[in-house]
């Protein structure tokens, strides 16, 4: 057996025993840049696996530490200098726009820095010099294929959330069950906030574009229906009549939002900004949305028939397939990409073969990608950015509009109903406003201090909805119900 690996050895290393070393086996076996990509995507990975842990331990929503381990450990391996990896992680947008740059000029990376960058500004001097780390040395060619792989598997993650998101939403269930009071305090709770987020933002950042104000002020409209679902249930509430208006309007706020903030995404970027175009935007996007959703329903009706199959590969490719052929289209259409994953499950969710739900065959996939995603938002997250009181005060500010704009929506509800219950239960913002900054980042919409500070609201949001609803439960609430009790 000895002499066999010693054969082999001598194929594959052709070279003399004195030559044979540590520096020439790392020479012959990191000859496969992909052995590179695995060794971060099993760092992110464990990553996810010890925030579910620490999730379920702590009883958290998954998302919540997910995004917190990845901001833990993003800033001490970027602080830490570990690998230029992390500093392009953490300026994604940054490396994006210069790969792009050099890639679509005859400029070289050097020359395409100082274009973009002063070099001799002394503020920025260090961040160049980092970020050409990144582009000129011998692991430039690695390092480029990472952040591409890195990408594509948090845009799986982004995918597969979406798609789940959209089996789970039975819109035509929501629609017959929810009462009118959800779609009034649903639509207000995105338009309250959305309003407030305006003014706050005109008023802190002067400064910036208007596609950059209506950016912010959308990022703070939506409700996690899944994040709401997990917390109401976990205070054993979740058969009271505050909680179903609440989970109905959140469902309903997914509905809307998905619609929202993709009409507003194709507004920043294509510059949209006369009122005109605006609302010939809104109605052409939502005849698009509508229009795909009802054709969808009724041509997947015809799937069953030829979708019992044995084999779980075939069973799970014709809902993939499904899935981004509407993505595709939704983008050709106009109305992003994101949308379109959405969508996708909205058509397919009554869909069963006779082994169950299409759901069912998806959720391993999205438990793997999703968690990536969420972990690398948070690696995006700079703490750094929070050593200056403009972004404190930026992002105290975005979260005292968070939370009010939710509690008013509470306030439209009847008189016989607890307000503060549905104001805080809409309270939690999660997975929707994740992508959207994401985007926004990797599109140069938003920069790191606008994308740090909505990431942490996402996360402050919800510690603060939780341990008020239980501590409005406890003081106020008779058992199982919002109801006051009785003095």
């Amino acid at each position: 057996m000895v002499t066999l690996m010693l054969l082999m050895t001598t194929i594959v290393f052709p070279v003399s025993a004195a030559e044979f070393s540590l520096e020439r086996v790392n020479q012959y076996t990191s000859i496969d840049p992909f052995s590179f990509i695995l060794l971060e995507f099993g760092l992110i990975v464990v990553l996810a696996l010890i925030g579910h842990i620490l999730s379920r331990y702590y009883r958290l929503p998954n998302v919540l530490g997910e995004l917190l381990i990845g901001i833990v450990a993003g800033n001490l391996l970027y602080w830490l200098d570990w690998s230029p990896v992390f500093f392009m992680v953490m300026h994604l947008s940054d490396a994006s726009d210069i790969f792009q740059a050099v890639w679509t000029s005859s400029l070289s990376v050097s020359d395409t820095l100082n274009h973009l960058y002063s070099p001799d500004n002394p503020e920025t001097q260090e961040f160049v010099t980092r970020l050409s780390e990144v582009f000129t040395t011998n692991k430039s060619p690695a390092l480029v294929l990472l952040g591409v792989a890195l990408w594509m598997f948090s845009n799986f993650g982004v995918f597969l959330l979406l798609f789940k998101l959209g089996l789970e939403t039975k819109v035509e269930e929501i629609i017959e069950a929810a009462e009118p009071l959800a779609f009034l305090v649903s639509v207000v709770g995105t338009l309250t906030p959305f309003f407030l987020g305006l003014l706050a933002s005109v008023w802190l950042l002067p400064e910036e574009s208007t596609s950059v104000h209506i950016f912010i002020a959308a990022a703070l409209c939506t409700t996690s229906a899944m994040i709401t679902t997990g917390m109401l249930t976990s205070l054993g509430r979740e058969k009271s009549r505050e909680a179903q208006l609440v989970m109905h309007a959140a469902f309903l706020d997914d509905i809307f939002g998905m619609f929202f903030l993709s009409f507003i995404t194709n507004i920043v970027l294509g510059e949209t900004l006369e009122i005109g175009e605006i609302m010939t935007l809104f109605f052409y996007s939502a005849f698009i949305f509508v229009g795909i959703i009802v054709i969808g329903k009724q041509l997947v009706k015809h799937i069953p028939s030829f979708y019992n199959f044995e084999q779980s590969h075939t069973r799970i490719l014709i809902p993939i397939m499904m899935l981004v052929l509407i993505s595709w289209l939704t983008n050709f259409l106009g109305i992003g990409v994101i949308s379109g994953a959405f969508m996708a499950g909205i058509i397919l969710n009554n869909i069963q073969d006779k082994k169950g739900l299409i759901k069912d065959l998806i959720a391993p996939l999205e438990k793997i990608f999703a968690p990536i995603f969420f972990v690398f938002v948070g690696m995006q997250v700079n703490l750094k950015e929070f050593l200056h009181a403009e972004t404190i005060w930026l992002t105290l500010v975005l979260l005292l509009v968070a939370v009010l704009g939710k509690m008013v929506a509470g306030f439209v509800s009847k008189q016989n109903i607890n307000s503060y219950a549905i104001g805080l239960g809409m309270m939690p913002r999660g997975e929707a406003v994740l992508i959207f900054i994401s985007i926004g980042k990797i599109l140069g919409v938003i920069d790191d201090t606008v994308f740090s500070a909505i990431a942490v609201i996402v996360l402050a949001s919800n510690f603060i909805a939780p341990w008020a609803l239980k501590r409005l439960c406890v003081a106020n609430c008779q058992e199982g119900s919002f109801v006051a009790k009785e003095s």
